[in-house]
């Protein structure tokens, strides 16, 4: 099931997930509880093979589990309420309405639970507590909620202040831009994906992109550079990407700032005769274009 999810083979990866799912079912008949740690992982790879409903179905059955054996105010919610809730952020084309279902209320309605239940319970590790209040504040940066995204940020860093392991923490966690939700970039041109290229074919390229991230979270490209430069369309992919996504923006004592310069870099691998098409049309635009 990894190596298919890994490859792309989703029609695949869904059959091996369901059957795993069937053994699993079978096995923890009558322990319901027992079953979790198996939905959560195929919740896991169901959002990797970007079946984003299924993902969400497998979440929800897990709290209803938890819910049904403990209470619908025990701590092993927390998990599944806040994955469930980063789940809206994507969407899947064969069942989704819109392409922007974060704007829905049921985002910050599951995350607010799992932020509830946190706070709740004495016994809960200060750093699941901050880490279940980030999600919410993310939330509200993807939703546009600046002033909501502030006031958590603000307890998340108050939180993350009384002792040198917090501070330690703090600066990993709010000191430095983080993506709040990214899409998977392609690993490999058609070439090189293709199964009759052969392996000594295979050459390894990358995508350089020098950004900062604003204030409200928003990449600002400063640079792009590709290696080899023929690649300009995995080079426009990468630029796009980093552009599209929503970022946890730099958080001190005087709130959300401009980042210093950040760099992201993706590799992927090409074959030999990608780039010698590239070569040769670049050659054909050029006397085309000064047939002297």
């Amino acid at each position: 099931a990894e190596a298919s999810v890994r490859m792309g083979d989703t029609d695949t990866a869904r059959d091996l997930l369901d059957r795993i799912h069937i053994l699993n079912v079978r096995h923890f008949a009558g322990n319901a509880i027992g079953l979790l740690p198996s939905l959560m992982r195929r919740a896991d790879w169901q959002h990797r093979a970007g079946y984003y409903a299924d993902e969400r179905a497998t979440y929800r059955r897990a709290i209803r589990i938890i819910e049904e054996a403990a209470g619908k105010d025990d701590p092993q919610l927390i998990d599944p309420l806040v994955k469930l809730a980063n789940s809206l952020y994507f969407y899947d084309p064969t069942t989704d309405a819109s392409a922007r279902v974060y704007t829905t209320t049921s985002g910050e309605t599951y995350l607010k639970r799992a932020e509830r239940i946190a706070e709740g319970h004495d016994e809960i590790p200060w750093l699941e507590l901050a880490n279940t209040k980030l999600a919410l504040a993310d939330f509200y940066i993807v939703a546009q909620s600046y002033s909501r995204a502030k006031t958590v940020y603000s307890e998340v860093h108050e939180l993350l202040s009384t002792d040198d392991d917090r501070i330690e923490m703090r600066r990993e966690l709010l000191e430095r831009p983080h993506p709040i939700w990214q899409r998977p970039l392609p690993v490999a041109t058609e070439g090189a994906a293709d199964s009759s290229t052969r392996k000594n074919d295979i050459r390894s390229g990358s995508v350089t992109v020098s950004y900062t991230v604003s204030p409200r979270g928003r990449a600002q490209i400063e640079k792009v550079t590709a290696d080899p430069p023929e690649f300009e369309s995995m080079q426009s992919m990468v630029q796009r990407e980093i552009v599209r996504r929503y970022y946890r923006p730099q958080f001190g004592e005087e709130g959300a700032t401009q980042s210093a310069p950040q760099t992201f870099r993706h590799e992927f691998q090409y074959s030999a005769k990608d780039l010698e098409s590239l070569r040769e049309a670049a050659e054909e635009q050029e006397e085309a274009a000064d047939p002297e």
